[in-house]
């Protein structure tokens, strides 16, 4: 029955990770629920829900080679931000930051409530770039929770459709996770058994979730990132306070 529910956590997962992002704050309490200590459902868990980015993006129209592309230095700067992130979390406490992560998602979901200028262009480069390094050194040391933040930084250029915002966000997340993941991997703290059934289902959930997100209008897209991100961050906040 343990790993059922694993699989049927991982598909739910994957749906709103696919659609919207955020939904690794359900798989993480799920491992420490079958009694993973910290650190090890952290690592657990970014490489159980790994799939279901990938498995998302590939409903969307753009190839995924042409959205590393197009979006390479926000690729680079949150693979940087992550392998940071991974070296903090393998050294230090994990308490230390689990105080700061409430108030983190909070924050990047908060950005959703800012209105999209009407201009072709949407932040300032260098600041998206900042914000996306900073998406992933949050993502190296915890992980729940990314997606929103990079949805929402994302959501800001407004020459984003709802589907290439949610594509590029997918493609980002996906690639700094395969990087931590690396770190994890020879870390020792990994359950691979518990690791492999949530890839499993994450992979299933992606599927669907990258599938519904291309047909979503702009107004829903952005209040189901905001609603997962403040689902998220009650849970974080009943968790830690």
């Amino acid at each position: 029955m343990t790993y059922i529910f694993i699989a049927g956590v991982g598909i739910v997962v994957g749906i709103i990770n696919g659609m919207a992002g955020g939904a690794s704050i359900i798989s993480y309490p799920a491992l420490l629920a079958v009694g993973l200590n910290p650190l090890s459902a952290v690592v657990t868990n970014a490489l159980g829900v790994m799939p279901a980015n990938f498995f998302a993006v590939r409903h969307h129209e753009t190839a995924f080679r042409a959205l590393m592309k197009a979006n390479a230095n926000l690729i680079i700067a949150s693979i940087v931000g992550t392998l940071i992130g991974a070296v903090a979390l393998l050294n230090m406490p994990v308490t230390t930051l689990e105080k700061l992560i409430p108030f983190l998602l909070l924050l990047a979901t908060s950005t959703l409530l800012v209105p999209i200028p009407d201009r072709p262009t949407g932040m300032n480069p260098k600041v998206e770039t900042a914000a996306i390094f900073g998406t992933g050194l949050y993502c190296g040391y915890f992980g729940p929770g990314q997606g929103v933040m990079v949805a929402a930084t994302l959501a800001r250029d407004a020459r984003r459709s709802p589907a290439l915002m949610n594509a590029t966000k997918n493609v980002i997340v996906g690639l700094t996770v395969v990087a931590s993941n690396i770190l994890y991997t020879f870390s020792g703290h990994v359950n691979w058994l518990y690791a492999g059934v949530l890839a499993i289902g994450s992979a299933i959930g992606g599927n669907f979730g990258g599938r519904w997100a291309t047909r979503m209008s702009v107004a829903f897209y952005r209040r189901l990132v905001f609603i997962v991100g403040i689902g998220s961050t009650i849970g974080l906040f009943i968790k830690y306070y």
